[in-house]
């Protein structure tokens, strides 16, 4: 055994003295006032128990069966009424749906997620099922909406479901018929306008979004829909991968003491995940689960994927600040190269056997477990989101505001074609000056300060020396084009995975907001943020969609980041996403250029 396995075996030695996996399991659905303090600190938002996705919770579904039976009932009203069915939901409303969707696949009923503000992402529902049905008043006929909100007051899905009910009324179609409700007993949108569930099949309201999955409906009724006969396996090899038992036998407190230890003792504070196809959404949807619980007060521990990492172009292991994991399934070892080379050169390697595609409940619910662990040695309340609410309140001003949407005038910018690049929420927040700026763009050689992808690399230049910046992260405020997320994945590679060796992700806004969004503002400072926003939106033909809020959204995120002294950039592109692809690859090449003679040294 190693130093490091022995000092991992020391936190779960610890785990077992201070019997945590019972006093989390026995705070299940108790006051605050009855809970232990420490307990009570990290599983509370504020008097709020948020423990009510517990392994207890899978008992008590065991023990109150008739619960599925319920549900099933909906899920087979659902197969025998709809073709399609429209889930609008954000954070983990919309990652479980997406989840369930792509692991077990779709045969007869087709379901999408609704996860984003842009318009476009409607206008792709809508031709889809269109143009399998003929027209669209024939689509909608077959289409059951599903708008999913705990809080009731999500923005994204109160917009989404305003949409649908006037969609469906100027198609003079009875929208009562068409439209569910998904929420909290007494949120806002639990008004009896509609056939309404509740996201907890045991009635209350103590499990947070991203706590969702595999045992409410949130996750279960998608999965019914699409393979009842799996959701009984699916619960039964989750509650047997989570049952209290040997603590050295238990590899989500494992994986949790596993992460804490090389986070807190040697900063390596990157988790990197491989997975099966099989299992390709688990990262994503663990992504929020980690950065939105943990991602506070300066710690965390933030989720990278879809990287193209490879042996010689990885910090060897002393200079590392990553961590690995993956999951086998049924004998499919995904980066089988990679991961041979990284267990035998001394980087943090862990891995978990899942078996079958049934332990994909098992899964998400140890990873919680993970978490938890994380949260509990490091004193983190990993069930609140306090940093959520900065983008939600700058995006309600620019909201507030009449006419258009636009960047605010006070940001100066650089152009190059038809971009324009915001470089004033650095200078606004005081992390550069514009003659640092300037002086930074001689020095590289590049006397243009108007040209844009000479001032993204002085940028990156001016950060790389004078601060902390150890992640970056390119985010879409808008979906993207596959021709568009080529140029990002590319320019992902090339500058920083690659090039600079400092991990990056790829997301879209304004999904990336309840995701990963309270890690990048409020955890460690070590992020900068490129974000894309496009002047023109597509919208559907038949009934448009407020295209003013992903706008704003964008903006509201990268003013809540200035407040917070965080480092952001926006582009906005002249046109749509789709026009912008030849000058955003130009872009991308022209910033690599510079950096390549200045900083990769050739």
């Amino acid at each position: 055994m190693t130093t490091d396995q022995k000092e991992i075996a020391k936190y779960l030695l610890k785990l077992k003295h201070d019997q945590f996996s019972q006093r989390l399991n026995s705070a299940y659905g108790l006051p605050k006032s009855q809970v232990d303090p420490v307990i009570a600190r990290i599983g509370f938002d504020g008097q709020e128990n948020r423990l009510g996705w517990s392994p207890a919770n899978l008992q008590w579904i065991f023990d109150n069966y008739h619960t599925l039976e319920s549900l099933l009932k909906d899920a087979e009203f659902i197969r025998r009424n709809f073709l399609y069915v429209v889930f609008c939901g954000m954070g983990g409303s919309g990652l479980s749906v997406q989840l369930v969707k792509d692991t077990v696949g779709q045969k007869k009923a087709r379901i999408y997620s609704l996860r984003t503000t842009d318009p476009k992402a409607i206008k792709e529902i809508l031709d889809e099922i269109s143009s399998r049905e003929g027209s669209l008043k024939e689509a909608l006929l077959k289409t059951l909406v599903i708008a999913v909100s705990k809080s009731g007051t999500t923005i994204e899905t109160v917009y989404h479901k305003k949409y649908f009910e006037e969609l469906y009324k100027k198609l003079e179609i009875e929208v009562k018929e068409h439209l569910w409700v998904v929420t909290d007993k007494g949120s806002p949108m639990d008004t009896g306008d509609y056939p309404q569930r509740q996201i907890q099949l045991n009635g209350r309201s103590d499990i947070g979004g991203r706590w969702t999955s595999p045992a409410t409906g949130v996750f279960l009724l998608p999965l019914a829909i699409l393979a009842p006969k799996k959701l009984k396996p699916v619960l039964e090899k989750a509650k047997l991968m989570n049952r209290e038992r040997y603590i050295k036998k238990d590899i989500f407190l494992k994986f949790g003491a596993f992460l804490y230890y090389w986070a807190v003792y040697h900063k390596k504070d990157k988790l990197t995940m491989f997975m099966p196809k099989e299992l390709k959404d688990i990262p994503m949807w663990a992504e929020q689960l980690f950065e939105e619980s943990l991602g506070k007060a300066g710690k965390g521990v933030s989720l990278f994927y879809g990287e193209k990492l490879s042996v010689k172009k990885l910090k060897p292991a002393e200079l590392n600040d990553r961590v690995f994991f993956r999951i086998k399934l049924a004998g499919k070892k995904p980066e089988a190269k990679l991961w041979s080379y990284l267990s035998g050169h001394k980087y943090p390697v862990f891995e978990i056997n899942a078996g079958s595609i049934n332990s994909i409940g098992g899964i998400l619910l140890g990873l919680q477990r993970a978490v938890a662990v994380v949260g509990y040695l490091w004193d983190i309340c990993f069930v609140d989101q306090p940093a959520v609410e900065g983008y939600k309140k700058a995006t309600k001003e620019v909201m507030a505001q009449p006419g258009e949407v636009n960047a605010p005038a006070r940001w100066g910018w650089a152009g190059y074609k038809k971009i324009k690049l915001y470089y004033g929420p650095l200078i606004e927040a005081g992390i550069i000056s514009e003659d640092e700026l300037k002086g930074e763009t001689r020095a590289l050689k590049v006397n243009r300060f108007e040209d844009a992808p000479a001032v993204y690399a002085a940028i990156l230049s001016l950060l790389l020396r004078k601060t902390r910046l150890e992640a970056v992260e390119l985010t879409s405020y808008g979906r993207m084009t596959k021709g568009f997320k080529d140029i990002l994945e590319q320019a992902r590679y090339n500058l920083f995975t690659q090039g600079l060796k400092i991990p990056a992700k790829l997301g879209e806004g304004p999904d990336k907001n309840h995701s990963y969004h309270q890690n990048i503002e409020a955890g460690k400072d070590m992020w900068f943020s490129t974000y894309f926003m496009a002047a023109v939106l597509e919208q559907p033909k038949e009934l448009e969609f407020d295209g003013r809020l992903l706008k704003a959204q964008a903006i509201g995120t990268v003013q809540s980041l200035i407040n917070k002294k965080r480092r952001v950039v926006l582009v906005e592109l002249e046109g749509t996403i789709k026009d912008a692809e030849d000058d955003v690859r130009d872009f991308f090449s022209q910033v690599f250029k510079v950096l390549k003679r200045q900083i990769f040294h050739g």
